[in-house]
């Protein structure tokens, strides 16, 4: 399917899907009576006379696996998107250099007494085999660098080192020298990065009812200025998922942490990372999921029996295309907690 093709498709299904979530509001002047949709970003509404300002967005980042599969504007997919995408490749691609996992590599400086407080540039890679491979950069200082390959040492393997035989003796070069550990990631930046694929993931999957959830403009508004603490609690929970609740969760029990609960995969060039991200749901007092999560999973062990209503109901019952069931997350959500 061309991407002009998918983007025609989408901007239809999330049209519509917005016109029968109008039918359900009781205000007609919340929502545009065009046909159009929401950029689930800065919220602003796409019509027909606008459709060249929407762009088909990867969530997760390409970069990560991810498949464009949501409509945003291009100036949410452009601001929006690149620090904090950014910042997320290169925390796991340290995570896998600091792992030693096979085809893990980073951008570091080596250094030995011969370099110095300078360093070389270097690019360390970790091959499928586990073996390392440097490849050091030609934007070096050349003095620096010479000096840094000409600081080998000769050890020998066998044989004895005799005048008479030197050239025949086993031997090779060793050069030894160190990288500090990789730490040029900002985990706060990658973090908001998270919160935001998760939040997008939700707008995918349940559309309009997502978007206009009462607590959802603060997670937008946390997005959109990573650099601020506006959320400055966790959001995430560490668990061992299965393939059953990728997608979008409900957490019904304990209360204190009833949420939205969307797990998915970022692959790296090594590893495949599982995340598991908390959104608050439709009630009052749902933002509290971050304190509670605080308070509740990061104390002690850490550790409570959590019942969640998986992806299965959601994705069995409500269908993103079926023009007559954009009501069908709110309802869901009502009932399970009346």
């Amino acid at each position: 399917m061309s991407k002009k093709v998918k983007k025609r498709i989408l901007f239809d299904i999330y049209s519509n899907n917005l016109l029968d979530f109008k039918k359900n509001l009781k205000s007609d002047n919340i929502v545009p009576t065009e046909f159009g949709l929401y950029c689930p970003l800065c919220t602003q509404h796409y019509n027909e006379n606008r459709y060249e300002e929407l762009t088909l967005e990867h969530n997760p980042p390409s970069s990560l696996g991810g498949k464009d599969n949501i409509l945003t504007c291009k100036n949410c997919n452009n601001s929006a998107g690149s620090k904090i995408d950014s910042e997320i490749l290169l925390a796991l691609n340290e995570f896998d250099i600091m792992g030693f996992k096979p085809n893990a590599s980073i951008k570091t400086q080596l250094r030995n007494e011969s370099t110095g407080e300078k360093g070389v540039n270097a690019i360390v890679s970790i091959g499928s085999e586990g073996g390392f491979k440097i490849n050091i950069s030609p934007a070096n200082n050349p003095v620096v660098k010479d000096a840094f390959l000409n600081s080998f040492e000769y050890e020998y393997i066998s044989g004895l080192p005799l005048i008479s035989n030197f050239e025949s003796a086993d031997l090779r070069k060793k050069l030894s020298f160190e990288f500090r550990k990789p730490n040029r990631r900002n985990e706060r930046i990658a973090s908001i990065g998270l919160l935001k694929i998760a939040y997008l993931i939700g707008f995918e999957k349940l559309g309009h009812a997502f978007l206009f959830g009462e607590h959802m403009e603060v997670i937008r508004s946390q997005i959109k200025h990573p650099e601020k603490e506006i959320i400055n609690k966790p959001f995430w929970i560490h668990n061992n998922y299965t393939d059953d609740f990728l997608g979008v969760n409900v957490i019904t029990k304990p209360k204190e942490l009833k949420s939205f609960l969307i797990v998915f995969d970022l692959q790296t060039k090594s590893d495949s990372y599982r995340v598991g991200i908390c959104i608050p749901g439709y009630d009052e007092n749902d933002m509290n999921i971050y304190e509670n999560i605080e308070n509740i999973l990061c104390q002690g062990e850490g550790e409570v029996e959590v019942e969640i209503e998986t992806n299965g109901y959601l994705t069995k019952e409500f269908n993103i295309k079926d023009k007559e069931k954009s009501f069908l997350p709110i309802t869901f959500w009502q009932e399970i907690f009346k």
